[in-house]
Order: C-alpha cells, then structure tokens, then sequence
C-alpha cells in the first residue's frame, strides 16, 4: 500500500473541506506552498475575509502535498528505471491543473478547487494497488486524474439528487417536479435505439462483408450514425427499431438486456441534467438589489456596455456550451460583449464593480435586479473522489463495464 500518497491525502483533503466549508475559500498553502510563494514573489494578495472564523493557525499550517508527490514518483521511478513513472507526479499534476481549470473557465467552481484536483492528481497520477477497478487508459500511463475527478461529480449526485428533490417538494414547485422526470423522456428512448442501431449495423456490417470496424473507427462510426439518425430523426427512429428488432432476433436475452440497461443509464443522466439545471436556476442563485451585494459574491449574470447600452447576458455556461455544440459554433462560448462591468469569475466582484453598478442603477440605465450564486463548496466532494479512487477505483468505468453486461 502507498502510504505516502494516502497520509498525505487524508491530510490535505480534512484541511481543505474544513476551510472550504468554514468559509467558502482554500488556501494554497494547505495545498501547493510553491504556489504561495510564487504568488508573493508576484503580489497576490489574500483577502482578510478568508481568515475569519478559523483558528489563526489554520491559514498558516503547510502541507507540501504536491511537491511531495512529484519528489515522491521522482523517486520511485529513478529507482525503478521508469522515466514515465519518474515524471508521472509532474504530469498528474499538469493534468489535474488544466480539468480543473477547464470546469473553472466555465464557471463551474472556483479557482481553489482547481488547485486541489491538481494537489491530488499529483498524488495519485496512477491507480493505486488498493484499487480493484481500473480503467485500461489509467494502467499504462498517469491518467488517473481523471478518474478522480469523475469519481468526485459521480459520488455527489446523490445529494444532489436529495436536496433538490427537497426543494422541490418544500417550495411545492410540482410542475418542475414533473419535468425532471417527464419532460424529454421521449427523447432518451429515441437515443437509446440510435445507440442500439449503431452497434447494431457495426455487427450487421461485419455479418455481411467481414470487416471489423474496431478501435478508434469504432466510436467514428458510431458517432457518425448517431448523428445522422438524430439529424433524420423519424427516419432514424424507424431504423432504430428495425435494427432492435433484427438484434432481439438473433439474440432475444442479450440484446432486450442491453437495451434497457441503455435505456436506465441515459434516464438517469437526462434526470441528473434536468436536476442540475433546476439547481443552477432554482437552488444556487438567487435575485438580489446592488445594496445586497458584497466584495467576493459571484454574480450569475454579465453586465456589460457595448455601443454606449448597458446590457446582461443571464446564460449560464452550461447553455452557452450546449448551444455550441449545436451549432458547431465556437465563438458562442466567448461572445463579444464589449466593455465588461462584472462577470460571474470565480474570484467574486469588487469593491469598484459594486461602486459603478450602484452608479449605474442610480442613473437609471440598469434595473435594480442582479443575480448572484449561492456559495457551494466542493472540496469535500474531491476528497470523496479521491477517497473513491484510493480504495476502490473508478466509478464510471465501473459503469461502463454493467452497462456492457460484464
């Protein structure tokens, strides 16, 4: 067992979740002290905000979780011979930086957690012996960041799934109630039998000619057809079903199996979807006038001028990304929108946003009506990921593997 991975986690995940919690900040140096130094050096400065509530000690404790972890596989693979092994806490460390800060840019969650995904990536940048499921991607090479992080979305859907359900019924809001589980249900039956017609033709095409269509080719193909049936969709969906049928043919228990285990798997992610959008809109936002507004709250909008109007985009990034990807436009994700007053960055508004908005509205130009996100700390879901990884493994290749009936 890696002992020094696990201590190290254990006490770097208890101290983030604590302050996170406390006061909705994580300090680096509970983390990445070489982060903080590089900060002075450079003239970052931390808010006193951050220190209140907590114990004077706390803000100052070090824990040198990711230098130890690249001294750590440093060693290891010097030792061993293995470069890759030699590098794989450097490389851990990279790609935890760059997922976290991916979810970060789009406004997913703050800065800090990028930094602690990073902290814990460089720990673990492969998959421990105490894991007993394991993705093939993380078994050659120091991937296992990603495991980690899924592991962390997955493991709090649960209470995402409770609280919201009790939000639900506490605001007696039965309408949304009624979406979440109703409202395109039609649509995941539909990509269900795109899915099915996909794997399905690949195993009529290798029937009829003998070609294979396997490795990279396989998800082209696949994606290609899915596109295709959905862009055609009646179309689609009656060679969704004949392509079904002809698999209920050749094997009735297997095929009739695999499709409904499809089926729950895609409900389920359309139930996740809805619940996540009703919390963006419902639960972690609320409406506020500018006198309520504080240094550090995040708004939920962009105000922004643009030829002399001043003007607010209230799309979240999640729609932004999604409309994107539609209409395979890029530069959806990035509009342009002039002069930006105050936007939702995970760093929270400033003393002289909040000044020109109280301006802005006492001159009439802006309602009196802002958005701001309710704080929601998610270092205590990466320390579950992390914990997940450690001793069990990954989640969603697990997933992967009772979908397939294995």
């Amino acid at each position: 067992m890696d002992y020094v991975p696990l201590i190290l986690g254990l006490v770097m995940g208890v101290v983030t979740s604590y302050t996170d919690m406390k006061t909705g900040f994580v300090f680096d140096n509970h983390i990445f002290p070489t982060l903080t130094l590089i900060g002075r050096l450079l003239g970052w400065e931390e808010g006193e905000e951050e220190e209140q509530g907590l114990p004077r000690w706390i803000p100052r404790l070090i824990i040198p979780a990711v230098e130890v972890g690249i001294i750590y596989y440093l060693y290891l693979g010097i030792s061993r011979g293995d470069a890759l092994l030699a590098a794989s806490g450097l490389i851990g460390l990279v790609l935890g930086f760059v997922l976290g800060l991916l979810l970060y840019y789009i406004g997913a969650w703050a800065s800090g957690d990028a930094v602690i995904l990073a902290g814990f990536s460089a720990l673990l940048p492969y998959a421990p012996a105490t894991a007993s499921i394991v993705a093939p991607y993380t078994v050659g090479y120091p991937l296992y960041p990603l495991t980690i992080l899924l592991n962390s979305i997955i493991a709090i859907f649960p209470f995402i799934f409770v609280y919201s359900l009790g939000v639900l019924i506490a605001r007696r809001k039965f309408a949304e109630l009624r979406e979440i589980f109703i409202d395109k249900a039609g649509l995941t039956l539909e990509v269900s039998l795109w899915i099915m017609a996909a794997l399905g033709l690949r195993l009529i095409i290798y029937e009829v000619t003998g070609a294979s269509i396997v490795g990279l080719w396989s998800w082209v193909f696949t994606i290609a057809v899915i596109y295709v049936l959905g862009k055609f969709r009646r179309v689609g969906d009656v060679i969704g079903i004949g392509v079904l049928t002809y698999l209920v043919y050749q094997e009735p228990a297997t095929a009739v199996g695999a499709f409904l285990k499809l089926l729950v798997v895609l409900y389920l992610f359309k139930a996740f979807l809805s619940l996540v959008k009703f919390m963006r809109t419902e639960v972690l936002m609320e409406e506020v006038t500018v006198e309520d507004l504080r240094e550090w709250d995040i708004l939920g909008e962009t105000v922004f001028e643009r030829d002399g109007k001043i003007l607010r985009d209230r799309t979240d990034p999640f729609t932004r990304i999604k409309n994107s990807i539609l209409n395979a436009d890029l530069g959806a994700l990035h509009p342009d929108y002039g002069r930006v007053i105050a936007s939702p960055t995970a760093e929270g508004l400033t003393g002289e946003q909040i000044e020109e908005l109280k301006r802005l509205v006492d001159e009439g130009r802006l309602e009196n009506s802002f958005l701001r996100k309710k704080s929601m700390p998610f270092a205590p879901a990466l320390f579950l990921g992390f914990l997940i990884s450690y001793f069990w493994g990954d989640m969603f290749w697990w997933i992967q593997l009772k979908i397939a009936g294995l």
